[in-house]
């Protein structure tokens, strides 16, 4: 049976520490222009080598659910299914389709 996993694309805007794995902050700009930041291991938003020498902004990917579709044709996702939640604890965000990348595994 296969499933659809989306993803949606973020940014890496800082190094919060280099202990292993590394952890990092990462910005999404949802489909009103809102900032959202979240802070976590590099693992959970990329599985590329990921090192402090890196250039940022640097592109990763944050697995989400979708939700479902406001009527001005917004994606509504949450991070919830990775307990990934933005710094002040937010799971659901609206975005535009042009930034989820879906893929049937």
């Amino acid at each position: 049976m296969s499933h659809e996993e989306s993803f949606v694309r973020c940014e890496v805007v800082a190094w919060v520490s280099h202990d292993f794995p590394g952890w990092i902050r990462v910005r999404l700009v949802d489909a009103d222009g809102k900032s959202w930041f979240f802070v976590d291991k590099v693992p959970v938003f990329t599985c590329d080598q990921l090192d402090a020498g890196a250039d940022l902004p640097a592109p990763v990917r944050l697995r989400c659910s979708i939700v479902g579709n406001d009527e001005d044709g917004a994606v509504v996702i949450s991070t919830r299914r990775d307990a990934v939640e933005a710094e002040d604890g937010q799971t659901r965000f609206r975005v535009r389709e042009d930034q989820l990348d879906r893929h049937t595994v």
